[in-house]
């Protein structure tokens, strides 16, 4: 349903009330004008300025009318809890609610949950009358990959997960390892929760090692938090620990990768290199020869594989030989 005349006067005046600054000079009725249509709004500054008026009869506001331009401010000591969200603030939430449903602690997304459905609710108000309400509808991220389903996962278990993490707690566990026949038990010390795709990882270290190991949270069949504080390595750091290709799933060796490719995949890596050094030089046959230093791993060797009718792995050399087992194998299947 779309917003009323008065719905839409509200809503504005709203977010007029946001942009009135707290102390003087103030801000005059132009500016506050182009601030209210920088955010969407379609007013004039007329409108702006006998809003100004009528909500000064309501809250304390004051016009500086000292000198020209007259800027409008909140009186001192006025009371500036606005409720509500803004046109930007409400596009932010939307946007992000799904991924921060993953990556939050429950409690904390819980606490947001009203916010988001304000957001919501400003959004379906104002989409009639606000160009920038309807943003939402019009934008969205998509991996690169195969369209998987994400795997399921126990809100309580992913809580408990999150609280350990969140009070530095150790926990005991089930997991099922994807290669793994049987369900192992561990103590771990949670490091870090990231989402890769559709998969949700705790990172941490199982004890009584010191190593950072992945864990997908819905291969967990039981959770326990303790009373044991967790054993944190001091030179364990989140943002490191993903600059040394963690989750490509690499160990943290790079090599020097040198590749042949046809000249479809080498415009998609001039546009998207390999690597901040990656070299792209063209070749008497039309082909171009490639070189990048990577990190080694299984992500690396999966792009390769999918990508074996574009390129020739040059080396290392015992990549090479990897990738040419592999295809033979691929080809006796058929």
């Amino acid at each position: 349903m779309s917003a009323s005349p008065r719905q839409n006067t509200v809503a504005r005046q709203w977010q007029l009330l946001k942009l009135i600054p707290t102390r003087a000079p103030g801000l005059e009725a132009r500016l506050l004008t182009q601030q209210l249509q920088d955010a969407g709004f379609s007013v004039s500054k007329r409108t702006v300025e006998r809003d100004l008026l009528e909500l000064s009869l309501l809250f304390p506001l004051q016009c500086n009318e000292k000198s020209k331009p007259y800027g409008w401010y909140w009186m001192q000591d006025a009371s500036l809890d606005i409720p509500g969200v803004t046109l930007a603030e409400a596009m932010s939430l939307t946007l992000v609610e799904t991924q921060l449903r993953q990556l939050l602690p429950t409690p904390l997304f819980d606490s947001l949950q009203a916010r988001f459905n304000l957001a919501k609710s400003k959004l379906k108000a104002l989409d009639s009358m606000n160009v920038g309400a309807r943003w939402p509808n019009k934008v969205a991220s998509v991996s690169a990959g195969m369209q998987l389903l994400p795997p399921k996962i126990d809100a309580d278990l992913l809580q408990k997960v999150q609280q350990a993490l969140l009070e530095d707690k150790q926990l005991d566990v089930s997991y099922h390892a994807l290669h793994q026949s049987a369900v192992k038990h561990y103590r771990l010390n949670p490091l870090g929760l990231i989402q890769r795709g559709q998969i949700s990882y705790l990172i941490a270290s199982a004890e009584p090692y010191c190593d950072p190991l992945r864990f997908a949270i819905h291969r967990f069949q039981q959770v326990e938090i303790t009373e044991y504080s967790s054993v944190i390595p001091k030179e364990f750091n989140l943002r490191g620990y993903l600059a040394k290709g963690a989750m490509e799933f690499s160990e943290g060796e790079t090599i020097k990768l040198e590749l042949t490719v046809k000249p479809v995949l080498a415009n998609l890596l001039l546009e998207t290199p390999l690597s901040a050094d990656m070299s792209c030089d063209e070749l008497v046959n039309g082909d171009y020869h490639i070189r990048a230093t990577v990190h080694k791993g299984w992500q690396l060797n999966l792009w390769l594989m999918s990508q074996s009718d574009y390129l020739t792995v040059l080396a290392p050399q015992e990549m090479r030989e990897n990738i040419k087992q592999q295809l033979a194998e691929a080809l006796a299947k058929y």
